[in-house]
């Protein structure tokens, strides 16, 4: 029997959507039970979130709307189009006459994220139609997170754990992101904004997420973000925060371009902004 057309066609439609939106609700209810310190629930949350997910996937294969990469583009690109031109739009303009002005605001926002992303994709497939190399590399495939326990050797006698054990780690961090990146030898050009919050004390479980958010010909700058976790509480507390400038080199040992940054959100294009102005005005 074709399923196309069927009762049970727009059952799976409509669990597919039930199923996103309970994996999306259970992420947000995990981050509120995280914050309150009940870890238990937060981590119930989360693994019933990846199991909606799960749900999720199966339903997707059933009505087989996964095509080859080619129709999986185009639908990216009618998909976003039919945003950009149309549906958030009009959603800010209600928004707007309603007199919810930060809901409008919001679509406005969104309208030309969604171009964004149109626009990405439409690179992507003109590229792919043209055999030409993909030039761009998101924010993702280059981010890490790095975890480490701190030993009594990397502490003073008080048991704080030095600043130069921890600038080591946050160096070794913003050098792997820059050379996934670059996929050259990198090296570390200066480190900007560097931030002290809390000290680290022995037996903390530091974690280090480090990111790009700016690239240009030959520079990269890697946004390092460090926590630290009492492994008996399961607390984390922000310790430490820095931008480290990474330059990749060839093999010479001379400057060497780089792929281009591709920006997919609100927050990579404002981060890409504020360090192009810092890229600049050192420049000058």
């Amino acid at each position: 029997m074709e399923l196309k057309g069927s009762k049970t066609e727009e059952i799976l439609h409509r669990s597919l959507v039930m199923e996103l939106r309970a994996h999306f609700l259970y992420r947000k209810f995990a981050g509120v039970a995280r914050e309150t310190g009940l870890a238990p629930i937060a981590d119930m949350f989360d693994s019933t979130a990846q199991n909606e997910m799960e749900h999720a996937g199966h339903e997707s294969d059933f009505i087989g709307e996964i095509g080859d990469i080619v129709e999986n583009l185009q639908r990216a690109i009618e998909s976003e189009h039919k945003q950009v031109a149309r549906f958030y739009p009009e959603a800010a303009e209600i928004a707007a006459k309603e007199g919810f002005t930060e809901i409008a605001d919001f679509f406005r926002r969104v309208t030309k994220v969604e171009a964004n992303h149109e626009k990405n994709f439409k690179e992507l497939l003109d590229g792919l139609n043209a055999g030409a190399e993909f030039a761009g590399r998101t924010v993702g495939h280059s981010a890490v997170e790095m975890a480490q326990l701190m030993l009594p050797e990397q502490a003073n006698p008080a048991g704080f754990v030095h600043g130069g054990e921890m600038m080591k780690l946050m160096d070794n961090a913003a050098g792997v992101v820059a050379a996934r990146h670059a996929h050259s030898n990198v090296v570390t050009a200066r480190v900007d904004d560097i931030v002290f919050h809390k000290p680290v004390r022995v037996g903390n479980l530091v974690i280090i997420n480090a990111k790009l958010i700016f690239t240009s010909r030959s520079s990269m700058e890697v946004r390092v973000e460090v926590e630290a976790e009492s492994l008996t509480t399961e607390e984390r507390i922000p310790v430490l925060t820095a931008n480290f400038v990474m330059v990749a080199l060839d093999p010479e040992g001379k400057p060497t371009a780089i792929p281009k940054l591709a920006l997919l959100t609100e927050e990579e294009e404002k981060l890409f902004a504020g360090a192009d102005e810092k890229y600049r005005a050192r420049k000058k």
